[in-house]
């Protein structure tokens, strides 16, 4: 057993005993905690069930002290309801974006120094939910966690803030795009990679793809408008990204920039710029990587 289960196999046993005495001459609001609190050790341990039980429980002790007039700090209710939603993803994204949503309702009270969230807490919890539901195409349902999160790492000037802002931005963009805002997307996108670019400069860029990713969906955006000119600016600079880090050996695998230059060279070849093209469309066979060559001819170049 590794060291980190034994752990928390030993918190576990002491919850199992906090929360047996807490259901037998404890307050609610004590049992509360106790019940988040296991549910968290439980869902570390994967016993996805038996945590579950446990948030069910909690929820049961919030909803039962509001309908009593009694007022629950916004930290238990946002815990309670996230990491049930968070455990939920394996039944169906419907059960979770119900609990998120939920949780989302308790934004405007919660704030650092709410029961479980410093400041940290509520950003890493915004990211990571806004994540969950857009890869879930619950685009609607991942603004107010990427509103809440800006809110708190807007105008910060902290290397952690910024990256996160950054991602966050970028969340905000897919969202938008998820809910057919072309318009507010290409904004957040343009932000993202401005803060994204200013981090990469000063070698500060926590995860470089971020500008990548940026860069990317502001050229698809820059396509759907028909501004060729801004979709190949766009292009350009997500390839001197990826080849910069394909030169320090930082890219896992080269499909993207086989991708972007066939991207490139499809857009010049349809403006006539046959010899640009031919440029990137030798690079892209160059990676060699999953048909690059679909743009070849025996000749070199695509005529179509």
């Amino acid at each position: 057993m590794r060291s980190s289960d034994a752990h928390l196999e030993k918190a576990l046993e002491e919850y199992n005993e906090k929360v047996s005495r807490l259901e037998e001459n404890g307050t609610p609001r004590e049992l509360l905690d106790a019940y988040i609190n296991r549910g968290c050790i439980l869902s570390m341990l994967g016993s996805r069930v038996s945590a579950i039980t446990d948030f069910d429980d909690a929820i049961d002790i919030i909803d039962s002290l509001e309908s009593a007039g009694e007022d629950v700090d916004a930290g238990y209710i946002v815990k309670a309801y996230i990491s049930r939603g968070e455990l939920q993803t394996e039944s169906t994204a419907k059960d979770m974006a119900d609990d998120y949503r939920r949780a989302s309702e308790e934004f405007p009270r919660l704030n650092p120094g709410c029961r479980y969230y410093g400041e940290k807490e509520i950003v890493t919890m915004c990211t990571d939910c806004a994540g969950d539901l857009v890869d879930n195409d619950l685009h609607e349902y991942a603004l107010p966690f990427v509103e809440k999160g800006l809110s708190l790492t807007e105008g910060r000037e902290d290397i952690p803030s910024r990256n996160a802002h950054a991602s966050l931005l970028n969340l905000m963009g897919e969202t938008y795009m998820g809910m057919d805002e072309a318009e507010k997307a290409l904004q957040a996108f343009g932000k993202a990679a401005v803060e994204c670019e200013r981090l990469y400069d000063e070698d500060e860029l926590g995860d470089p793809m971020e500008l990548v990713s940026a860069l990317v969906f502001m050229g698809d955006l820059f396509e759907f408008l028909k501004d060729d000119r801004s979709f190949l600016e766009s292009r350009e600079k997500a390839i001197t990204v990826l080849e910069d880090l394909r030169i320090v050996g930082a890219l896992d695998n080269e499909d993207m920039l086989s991708d972007l230059h066939g991207d490139v060279a499809r857009v010049l070849m349809a403006k006539g710029k046959m010899a640009e093209a031919e440029k990137h469309l030798l690079k892209q066979v160059s990676y060699n990587l999953n048909g690059s060559t679909d743009y070849m001819d025996e000749n070199g170049i695509d005529r179509d």
